[in-house]
């Protein structure tokens, strides 16, 4: 009886050191790219648009912590359109306003607010050694769905 104890101990003894081991930096072991130029990056495009002559090009001016960052890459509503930065470990918001090429004067115009995609801002973390990255895809009726991550290797 006293084997069994002693095994039985033991036994719980390794489950338990097993259990507080550490992942090495690593989340659920999944490994997270580290920053290098830049810790955030904000993804942008539009979905459910079915017909080619509706693809306006478009861009979008970014602001973080209601000061403006700069913008984002040019294309197409349905390609991502990507702005990068480096930003201090804290809590920051960022707020968007979307731009589309008018076609009669060869120039991008602001969409008026009720065009703009709702939300348009968003608050969110950047902790240190990640890279976040803010991914909104707006629909065709403006509500935008955004998707907050880190970076993976």
């Amino acid at each position: 009886m006293k084997y069994i104890k002693a095994i039985l101990s033991a036994a719980l003894l390794l489950f338990l050191a097993a259990g507080c081991t550490t992942t090495g930096g690593k989340d659920n072991g999944i490994q997270y790219r580290l920053p290098d130029k830049f810790n955030f990056r904000f993804i942008a495009r539009d979905v459910e648009i079915e017909n080619p002559d509706n693809d306006r090009r478009s861009y979008y001016k970014v602001y973080i912590d209601k000061a403006e960052e700069g913008r984002t890459t040019t294309g197409l509503e349905s390609q991502a359109k990507t702005f990068e930065a480096a930003l201090s470990a804290n809590r920051h918001l960022i707020t968007v306003e979307k731009w589309v090429l008018d076609q009669k004067t060869s120039r991008y115009i602001k969409l008026n607010n009720i065009e703009q995609p709702k939300p348009n801002f968003v608050y969110f973390d950047v902790p240190e050694k990640k890279i976040v990255v803010i991914e909104m895809k707006t629909m065709k009726d403006g509500t935008a769905e955004v998707i907050i991550d880190f970076e993976r290797k």
